[in-house]
């Protein structure tokens, strides 16, 4: 019997092996070329895009601000730290943000560049939405419940001042101006008079002062006669509509009232010299009539 040997793999001989040819060369050649011109493009792109932001043309010439109304124009300048001639481009535009949020007045600050030589800066200013007692002088305090300067700025008018005052025990020593109050009474507060101002923001100008009366009330007082009203927290459109619709018939019905209580369902407590009245809301039974009175009614209002 005859073994068959396997077939040994042939050897490439220096013949038999490709050899680089011309063309394989070319394509080297010009793989490199496009690879170098590629290469110089790109340098080329950054020169011309460093010549250009280096050029005077980009340079601040001016700062524009949006928004302004209390500041003024050189104060928000200043503060950001921006020269005339600084390169447009080499500017910092969240770090001039944030030098400008350091301002008191300032709620938020945006920056933006216009080319080619503005910087355009959007503030949102704070504003005084009532006025708080802090070591014995009278400060602004904002929606937020940052505490103002007490100072009346050359740009605030009288409706700017014009506010009622609320009145929080407050600790003596440790607020600082430009940060937020942080107090329960007094977010809890600020929360039920932003939301005042919104739905009724014809009586709100009424009001001189608010201030907690107990744990789940307020009591306001009114700029013409210091009348006190006692209203629950919660439901500021309804108790608001049911208190504009009671005070007409108070001054009309109760001669002297001291203070309105609206902390009741379905009724109104009138106190006056010497008796309380207790009256039903006219949109809840539809007509105006008197519950009863009691005997001896709180002489003077809440203090």
């Amino acid at each position: 019997m005859v073994r068959l040997k396997g077939k040994q793999p042939r050897k490439l001989t220096m013949a038999a092996r490709p050899v680089e040819g011309p063309t394989n060369r070319r394509r080297h050649v010009l793989l490199g070329t496009v690879v170098l011109a590629s290469a110089a493009l790109s340098f080329g792109f950054l020169q011309a895009e460093q010549s250009v932001t280096a050029s005077s043309q980009f340079r601040v010439a001016t700062l524009e601000v949006r928004g302004l109304r209390l500041l003024t124009g050189g104060e928000v300048l200043q503060q950001s730290g921006v020269l005339v001639g600084d390169g447009l481009f080499d500017i910092d535009l969240d770090a001039v943000a944030e030098r400008l949020n350091r301002l008191v007045w300032v709620r938020a600050a945006r920056v933006e560049r216009k080319p080619p030589d503005r910087l355009i800066v959007h503030l949102e200013e704070r504003r005084r939405v009532a006025w708080i007692e802090y070591r014995q002088r009278q400060h602004g305090i904002d929606v937020d419940g940052v505490l103002l300067p007490p100072d009346r700025l050359s740009s605030e008018g009288i409706a700017d001042l014009d506010l009622p005052v609320m009145r929080v025990p407050l600790p003596g020593d440790s607020l600082v101006v430009g940060q937020v109050v942080a107090d329960n009474s007094v977010q809890r507060l600020l929360a039920w008079w932003s939301q005042a101002r919104e739905v009724a923001p014809e009586l709100v100008g009424d009001i001189s002062q608010f201030e907690t009366y107990d744990n789940d009330a307020l009591v306001l007082r009114l700029v013409a006669d210091n009348l006190e009203i006692r209203l629950p927290f919660g439901q500021v459109r309804e108790r608001l509509a049911t208190l504009r619709e009671v005070l007409g018939r108070v001054y009309s019905e109760c001669p002297n009232p001291v203070y309105v209580d609206l902390r009741f369902a379905g009724q109104a407590v009138v106190g006056r010299q010497p008796a309380a009245t207790m009256m039903a809301p006219q949109r809840e039974t539809g007509r105006s009539r008197e519950m009863g009175s009691s005997g001896d009614a709180e002489g003077s209002s809440h203090g």
